[in-house]
């Protein structure tokens, strides 16, 4: 661990590339929790590799644009003398490096491919995996025997198939109260259910041109076996 406080600052910029990776990818899927040695350990080694490509990249614009670019060697070999007379430009070139490093770790965590079902909760595997984008048709069985229905809006992203998340199904909203024969349309605009409360979960997929009735569901069925 670094003993100041320049030595500090110096780490924590030298792993933006890797927390810019963490962090997209967490936007991206659903939300994970590795051991700290396992969250460290990606922030460290993306940000190694995206900036030594970055390094790559400044040493191939080294060669091509030696007027343009900061002289290393000189840096090196002179240290302090050459920074005061070259400030500026080595600001300049170490802050676009930075981002370039960065802006890489995002690229990254955006084009991955998307998580294993293994370590995703069935509630991402159903909303996102089989059609991303998308907001289905969402049908609650709750524990008292009622029904309610609605459009999905949002739901928790937790990778942990926990009781103490819900999800967000806005209009057009049905509910039919334990015991009653059918569902009857509510003039509300959202309703909030605690997956706690979920007995069972029905999802209807918006079917694509010309596809009929049952087949997104064949279709989500042939997602999940592969």
């Amino acid at each position: 661990m670094p003993t100041t406080i320049t030595g500090l600052i110096l780490l924590v910029v030298l792993l933006l590339p890797g927390l810019t990776f963490v962090i997209v990818r967490e936007r991206k899927g659903s939300e994970r929790r590795p051991t700290p040695f396992r969250e460290t350990g990606a922030v460290v080694f993306c940000s190694i590799l995206t900036e030594l490509a970055v390094l790559v990249v400044f040493a191939v614009l080294r060669g091509l644009m030696p007027e343009l670019t900061p002289d290393v060697g000189r840096l090196v070999r002179e240290g302090a003398p050459y920074a005061q007379v070259h400030y500026a430009e080595l600001v300049w070139w170490a802050g676009g490096l930075l981002s370039a490093a960065c802006a890489l770790a995002a690229v990254v965590a955006l084009t991955s491919g998307v998580p294993h079902s293994s370590a995703m909760s069935s509630w991402w595997v159903m909303f996102e995996k089989w059609f991303p984008g998308e907001s289905p048709l969402v049908g609650c069985v709750l524990e008292d025997g009622s029904y309610v229905e609605g459009r999905l809006a949002s739901f928790n992203v937790s990778s942990d198939d926990l009781p103490d998340r819900d999800l967000v199904l806005i209009d057009p909203l049905k509910y039919r109260a334990s015991g009653a024969a059918e569902a009857q349309d509510v003039p509300w605009g959202a309703v909030c259910v605690s997956a706690r409360r979920i007995v069972s979960m029905f999802v209807s997929y918006p079917l694509a041109p010309g596809q009929e009735a049952g087949e997104a569901a064949t279709a989500a069925s042939g997602s999940a076996a592969s």
